[in-house]
């Protein structure tokens, strides 16, 4: 789960269901061979960096914080670990969410696809 993969059905059976979810490469995975760059070069995701003077990773994660989702990010950077700490003094707007909202939705694993047609929104 991350800003251009929602999983807006599965996320709605987990609340439902009082299951915590954890996104797993919730900054898409960005020079790996089985993710994708889709959500570290989104423009819009960048533009709402800027407007809030902060990188894309801390908009991505701030969006899951307000989403009431777990995450576990990976980072071996003191900076970038520093910065992934740096979400909770500000807050995204209802035009940010918006914006983010339609993103066009990209599934960040390249690896094999495996889903549960019920919870599957038709996400590429």
């Amino acid at each position: 789960m991350n800003p251009v993969w929602h999983q807006k059905k599965l996320k709605e059976y987990c609340e439902a269901k009082d299951i915590i979810i954890t996104a797993f490469s919730p900054l898409g995975a960005k020079g790996t061979l089985w993710g994708n760059n889709e959500v570290m070069d989104s423009e819009i995701l960048e533009e709402i960096a800027k407007k809030h003077s902060k990188t894309v990773a801390q908009v991505c994660l701030r969006w899951l914080l307000e989403q009431g989702v777990t995450m576990a990010v990976k980072s071996f950077d003191k900076e970038r670990m520093k910065q992934n700490l740096e979400i909770f003094d500000w807050s995204l707007t209802k035009d940010d969410h918006e914006r983010i909202d339609k993103i066009k939705q990209s599934r960040v694993n390249n690896g094999p696809v495996v889903f549960i047609p019920n919870f599957w929104d038709g996400e590429t």
